[in-house]
């Protein structure tokens, strides 16, 4: 299988990944992700504020280091994709058909997925504002 992704680009701060991190990327995002891609037929990615962040980057950020993006358990990535606002809609049905990502949470500009377990044990749907402020849309 050919692969359009790189462990790299999940990497936000530069620094070096741990392998047990590089293989939860492959494994939990990149893997689900291809499949997704060849359905789709255009590019996709991850945005460049997604991936893996160190507990130690997002403290330095100002952020709590509980971040799904700190991989403690499956991690989280944002994906995007060339012309997401005209796109985003064939993106999002087809990670809810090939991925087994529990929340998913459409932005502006990219759509992020983790496998966090939720209240209801039901995979769900989110929209979200510039600032994270996540709502409620459906189960999915």
């Amino acid at each position: 299988m050919k692969l359009n992704f790189n462990i790299s680009d999940f990497n936000i701060s530069g620094n070096s990944i741990p392998e047990t991190i590089a293989d939860r990327i492959l494994k939990w995002h990149i893997l689900p992700m291809q499949s997704v891609r060849n359905n789709l037929g255009f590019a996709i990615w991850a945005s460049q504020k997604s991936g893996y962040r160190s507990k130690s980057w997002e403290l330095s950020k100002g952020r709590s280091g509980n971040s799904q993006h700190c991989f403690i358990d499956k991690g989280a990535v944002d994906w995007t994709c060339l012309n997401f606002q005209a796109n985003k809609g064939k993106l999002l049905k087809q990670i809810i058909q090939e991925t087994s990502y529990t929340r998913l949470a459409v932005y502006n500009s990219f759509i992020h997925c983790d496998y966090k377990q939720t209240a209801s044990g039901q995979r769900e749907l989110y929209t979200s504002t510039s600032q994270s402020v996540w709502t409620f849309n459906k189960f999915i």
